[in-house]
């Protein structure tokens, strides 16, 4: 099943809703069902495009679709159960008009596209948002909270609240966030929730998805050598952390982890 969600990312362009798909039927649903889902935002589509007009400025239809969305067909934010990992995949949230910002932001961005809108993803720190060009005017709105329009003091506001942040403002924080990135974010919080909840299984899934994503990142090899740790894979384990002293020998816990490995490996052999 990974190699379908490693296919995705070798398209030369990156169609985050079917990979963000392919990826939750790898990792939970292995009965999913792509194409009924990705005619679900088709469909979704169809029906906001009897409200929103090719004729109106592209501000005017952002707004429009953002009601569309999240006044009238009510998706919205789970402030009840935020880390609920159903929120974070898509075919769920699309059942459910659940989620967090960023797969509610991939719903918008996803019919916003099948619209002609310039929608884009904005992965600021501790909050994701969308934003809609028009001309060279960008648009802000925060699927979370019911699709309202932000200032650049808004995005400051949510910043603080999410993350505790408290210095300046920076412009690069509302770039387009690239494809790959977005999915990985997305995978990111995956990961925190399982490893929070010990769901190894599904953790090392998770990871083993971010390490097709960034395949240059040592940290994924550390971390599915953690995982095989606490499942009680030594050996599994050991190999792994190896690989990552290999690719990262001066990390920041390259020597914490060199610590460990050794009373680790003496246990190992004693057993074997």
């Amino acid at each position: 099943m990974h190699s379908s969600f490693a296919s995705e990312l070798h398209q030369t362009t990156l169609n985050i809703p079917r990979a963000a798909l392919r990826m939750a039927r790898s990792v939970a649903y292995p009965d999913l069902d792509i194409n009924h889902y990705l005619a679900r935002l088709d469909q979704l589509a169809a029906e906001a495009q009897e409200m929103v007009s090719p004729a109106d400025p592209a501000a005017i239809q952002a707004e429009l679709l953002a009601d569309f969305l999240f006044q009238q067909y009510d998706f919205r934010g789970n402030v009840t159960s935020y880390d609920d990992p159903r929120n974070s995949f898509l075919n769920e949230v699309l059942d459910r008009r659940l989620g967090i910002p960023i797969t509610l932001s991939v719903v918008y961005i996803a019919v916003a596209e099948r619209l002609g809108l310039a929608a884009y993803g904005i992965s600021m720190p501790g909050h994701f948002i969308v934003g809609v060009r028009d001309g060279d005017r960008p648009y802000l709105f925060d699927p979370f909270h019911r699709g309202g329009r932000l200032s650049q003091a808004d995005c400051a506001r949510l910043i603080q609240q999410t993350t505790g942040y408290e210095g300046p403002f920076r412009q690069d924080w509302l770039e387009p966030a690239a494809p790959r990135d977005i999915l990985v974010r997305m995978l990111n919080n995956l990961r925190l929730i399982y490893v929070q909840r010990a769901a190894w299984n599904e953790a090392l899934s998770v990871i083993q998805h971010l390490r097709l994503a960034q395949p240059h990142v040592p940290e994924h090899l550390r971390d599915i050598g953690l995982v095989h740790y606490q499942t009680g894979s030594l050996s599994r384990a050991l190999q792994w952390l190896e690989a990552y002293l290999r690719q990262a020998p001066n990390g920041p816990d390259a020597s914490t982890i060199r610590e460990g490995l050794r009373p680790a490996l003496e246990n190992w052999v004693r057993l074997n």
